[in-house]
């Protein structure tokens, strides 16, 4: 009797505890993605089309409304103007940003195609780099006769940067495609990212976003 009596008990525990898990894992969503982004305003007049690298994930509130926390980074390369007004060969400008983005969302759950809305506002970092090509001496090694040997490789060399740090925000919206019957979708977006400066206009730019959700 008491055997069975902690077998049952096991398997009830066992039972709710898998149901609490599934429950938990429901309310939280991640995902993350990659594709181009455009620069914009004045941005646009000295950026060329860059990339964006995407994570993403939070708290599902409702089957209609998510609080999630959000992670951007944008890469775009200066122009040929741009670059002749610093008088360097190579430059760029690396964005990151970390939102509070609540989305919300156009559809049900269960839809094969579910439309959304999402706005942020939160911290963003951009940092210009000039570079030049250089050669840098350096040791190559082969493992298998043993010897090593003295070489030069060309780099992209770093003569100036400059970093800033201020608020801003960011607002748009895109589609997640069901795959199948599970949680995970494929999703597709734009928004529109603004961030303050201390002089002078705005940065602006408009990432485009290709990515997986659950």
């Amino acid at each position: 009797m008491f055997s069975q009596l902690r077998t049952a008990t096991f398997v009830v525990v066992f039972l709710l505890s898998s149901f609490s898990f599934a429950q938990v894992e429901e309310h939280f969503n991640f995902g993350g993605g990659a594709g181009f982004t455009v620069p914009a305003d004045r941005a646009g007049n000295s950026l060329n089309t860059g990339y964006n690298l995407n994570l993403r994930g939070g708290w599902n509130v409702s089957s209609f409304v998510a609080a999630d926390l959000d992670f951007t980074y944008n890469h775009s390369g200066l122009n040929d103007a741009t670059l002749a007004r610093f008088g360097e060969p190579g430059g760029s400008v690396g964005i990151w940003s970390l939102t509070f983005n609540p989305v919300v969302k156009l559809a049900p759950s269960t839809s094969r195609v579910q439309p959304y809305f999402t706005a942020g506002y939160g911290l963003y970092h951009a940092n210009l780099t000039l570079t030049q090509p250089s050669i840098v001496p350096t040791l190559s090694c082969d493992p298998f006769f043993g010897f090593c040997t003295q070489t030069a490789i060309g780099v992209d060399q770093v003569v100036a940067s400059n970093s800033t740090l201020k608020s801003g925000f960011n607002a748009g919206g895109g589609f997640d495609f069901r795959v199948g019957h599970g949680r995970m979708k494929i999703f597709s977006e734009a928004r529109y990212h603004r961030m303050f400066t201390t002089h002078g206009e705005d940065v602006s730019f408009l990432p485009v976003t290709f990515g997986f959700r659950w």
